[in-house]
């Protein structure tokens, strides 16, 4: 999916979990999912991304699609400048490295007091 499409999805979330009660300035765990071809292309990304500041989780081996997998996470606030930022840099390290760039997650942070989420809640993992 193009970067623009990866945007707007990413705004569109964080409406939601916004309208939810997710206190996206709060810090958390952001995660990047992204895979690539061949393990040359994987090891690169990897080192780039750790020099970007990025932890990375690398499956050992490809997959059933012969893709090998990668996990980029840190902690940080989920607001829209941030989050948009952290996208835009591990979408161009990836592009770079000749990967896809696979999705995005991250921890559901509610309001102190707030009742639980039901299955939202449970979605994001607050439940």
């Amino acid at each position: 999916m193009p970067l623009n499409e990866q945007l707007a999805t990413l705004r569109k979330e964080l409406a939601e979990r916004a309208a939810l009660g997710d206190q996206l300035e709060a810090r958390r765990e952001l995660e990047h999912f992204v895979s690539f071809r061949s393990l040359r292309e994987v090891t690169e990304a990897a080192s780039h991304l750790e020099r970007s500041g990025w932890d990375v989780d690398r499956t050992e081996g490809q997959d059933a699609n012969s893709r090998y997998l990668l996990r980029a996470y840190r902690e940080q606030a989920l607001d829209v400048e941030s989050a948009e930022q952290a996208l835009r840099g591990v979408y161009s390290i990836t592009e770079k490295h000749g990967g896809s760039y696979d999705g995005f997650g991250a921890r559901f942070i509610p309001a102190e007091g707030s009742e639980p989420q039901g299955f939202f809640g449970r979605l994001f993992g607050t439940s």
